[in-house]
This record gives C-alpha cells, structure tokens and sequence, in this order.
C-alpha cells in the first residue's frame, strides 16, 4: 500500500470529497449539503488523512469542477446550516487566502459548537503564520472545561500533531488543560474499545500517574502497550520507587523480550541480586545468561550450575522453575546431571517433558537415542518434535 509523504495511507474520504466537489457547480446547495455529512462522520484519523491528501494534490479547490472562490466564501448559495463544511474544506486548500478564508470563518462559529476544532488544530502547523495566529486564538477561545471530552477522543489525533513542528509549542496550552483538567476523561478512554484512543490515553496518563498507566497497559491483550510499558517502567526518568512498583509486571509478563528489559534494569540496582538470582531460573536461555552475567560481575562465580541441580532437588517445585532448571543444565551441565533429567521425562506437564528431552539430547544424545521409542510414543507434538534424526536427515515422527 503506498503512502503519502506524511505516512497515511490513502484516503477514502478524499475520493468521496472530490467527488462532492466536481458536483458543486450543478447544485451548491446539494453538494455543501453531501460535504457536511462526510465532514461530520470523519473521524479525526481521517480527517488527518484528507489533510494531508488535500496537500499532496495539484490544484486547489477553487479549480475542482468550475468552483470558484466567491462560491466558497459565502456568495448565498451555500446554506447557512453547511457553511462551516465549507470553511473546513477550504482550511485544507492549497490557497493561503483560501486557508486564511476557512479559518476566519471556523473561528466565527459558536464556541460551545465542537466541529471545528480539529480542523483548527491542524492548522496550528500552518505554514502561513497569519493562519497559524488566527488558529491559535480559535483554540484558545475554545480551551476550556466543556471540551475536555472532545480533546480526549483527539488525544490521537494530537499524537500525530506533536509531530509536526510548527504546531508543536502551540499545543501546549492544550496539553496544559488536559493535564489539568482530563485525567477522569482519560482514564475513560483507557476503557475504550478503541485501541488507538486507549494507547494515547495511557501514554498521557504516564507523564502524572506513571504506576497505574503502566499496570493498566499490561493489563491489556496488546503487545504494542506492553513494549511501550516496559520502555516506560524502566526509563532512567522514572522515579526509583515507582520502578520498584512496576517492574514485577515486567518480571511476570509472558514476552521474554519483556522480562529481559525487566533483568537489565535490576541488573543496574543496587538491591537488585535477589531478582538476579530468581531469573537464573527463566525459562528464557538470554535471560538466564544475563542474570549469570550480572550475578558474575558481583563476584558470585560459584552459583551456576548447582542453581539448577538444585532446584531440581526441591520438593514440588513450579513447573516454571523445572523448566528454567532444566533450560540452565542444558546450558551448563555434564553428563553427570543426565540421571536428574531422565526422572522428568514421564512428567506430566508438556512442556516440563520437553524440556527435559531437548536437555537430555544436549547432554547426551546417545541416551536420547536409547530412548527414541519412549519418545516416540509420547502424545505431545512438543515432546516428540526432539526426537533424534534419521540417518538421512528426517526425524522419526510416529511408532
């Protein structure tokens, strides 16, 4: 899919404005009537997408199907009830006196009336100046209370505006309100069913309540929150106690990558061996070699592999622990530690009994290959798939 020099990709809505557009000459009335419909159900995501369309274009649209600029501006054949499509439309033009013209009459319009304002917010970023400054001061009059809600659900939508640079420091006013005024609203929007909506929410909620933001996010089903989180928990500008808060949700979570981010920071804390010591056991080989690593520069050079053996020793331990135990002898083991292994190659859990059979092969294959029927008889996919290869190269998949 092709993209636009802004990274959107191509918009429906313009297809469908241009086409209202080339209408216009036959019945203004009918054609302001379509536009206002299609402006009014746009979302703000594409509202930024006709945007940013509308600049890539070559003509303005006092060019598109015989319209000119007086009809645009108010000459009676618009209604007044679809003027403000209108003056949204032209805010988009590539004509800064067009542009001038939309945003005059956005800003003219009742400031309790809500439509206008993502159109005058993206014109916060207006390479006109005088654009720029007549924007501003719509914003502004608008910032108050009784938007709160509306600055929420653009929260997105201001996302991607902070990216461009001349709107950046105009926004900060409206930063500065919802800051203010928004956590309840946003903390509604972390509700959301909106992904997009719910992940601008808890990045916004991070720069005041960084614990809950954090748990929240790994409270979702979402990935993308989760790696955005663990970036968030251990930042060197988060404050030690609210890292300490946070970092079991990254020692917990079931992303290795996560729980690696979680050992480096701990790695780097003076209080940090006790949770070095834990992640010896990860069912993660990288995290196991790190928290090796970092116990070794502490001058513990003796812990591994005996941490293994014994936590294979202990009675009942978690199957996590087994997994972690068994993953470290078939980093560090000898064949001295096969007869461990080979008492946990009847547990009950798959992927115990996977492990233990990828261990046994690794410290003695030949064992392994003693055992191939035993293993070939086993009823998990999981188990089986370490069976030894045949001669030619293909494993034996069934008795």
């Amino acid at each position: 899919m092709t993209r636009d020099a802004d990274g959107f990709s191509p918009s429906p809505l313009l297809d469908s404005t241009v086409r209202v557009v080339h209408t216009w000459a036959d019945d203004p009335a009918l054609a302001a009537h379509r536009l206002d419909g299609l402006l009014r159900a746009a979302t703000p995501a594409e509202l930024m997408r006709l945007e940013s369309g509308y600049r890539g274009r070559h003509y303005g649209l006092g060019f598109l199907g015989g319209v000119s600029s007086p009809d645009l501006t108010g000459d009676g054949t618009v209604p007044g009830n679809h003027a403000l499509a209108v003056a949204a439309l032209m805010s988009f033009d590539r004509s800064g006196y067009l542009r001038e013209a939309g945003v005059a009459r956005l800003a003219q319009a009742p400031e309790e009336d809500s439509f206008p304002i993502p159109f005058l917010l993206l014109r916060l970023n207006d390479p006109v100046g005088h654009v720029r400054d007549l924007a501003r001061d719509a914003v502004t009059a608008r910032l108050g209370p009784g938007h709160v809600g509306l600055l929420v659900e653009l929260l997105p939508f201001l996302d991607k505006l902070r990216g461009r640079h001349r709107a950046g420091r105009l926004l900060t006013v409206v930063e500065d309100l919802l800051l203010r005024s928004g956590t309840q609203a946003m903390w509604e929007g972390v509700r959301s069913g909106d992904a997009p909506l719910r992940a601008s929410c808890l990045r916004w909620l991070a720069r005041t309540d960084p614990v809950p933001a954090v748990t929240a996010a790994f409270a979702t089903r979402d990935p993308a929150l989760w790696q955005w989180a663990a970036r968030t928990a251990t930042s060197k500008r988060l404050a030690p106690a609210d890292q300490d808060a946070v970092l079991p949700c990254l020692e917990h979570s079931s992303s290795p990558r996560i729980r690696l981010r979680g050992l480096r920071a701990r790695a780097r804390r003076a209080d940090g061996e006790p949770h070095l010591r834990r992640s010896m056991l990860d069912k993660d080989a990288r995290a196991r070699h790190h928290a090796r690593a970092a116990l070794y520069t502490l001058g513990h050079t003796d812990l591994a592999p005996q941490v293994y053996r014994d936590a294979l020793k202990a009675a009942s331990p978690p199957d996590a622990v087994l997994i972690g135990a068994l993953g470290g002898l078939s980093d560090l083991g000898t064949a001295d530690d096969v007869p461990r292994v080979v008492d946990l190659l009847a547990h009950p859990r798959v992927l115990v009994r996977a492990e233990a059979w990828r261990t046994l092969g690794i410290l003695d294959p030949r064992e392994l290959e003693r055992r191939a029927a035993l293993l070939t008889g086993d009823p998990g996919g999981r188990v089986r798939r370490h069976l030894p290869a045949r001669p030619n190269g293909v494993g034996v998949t069934g008795p």
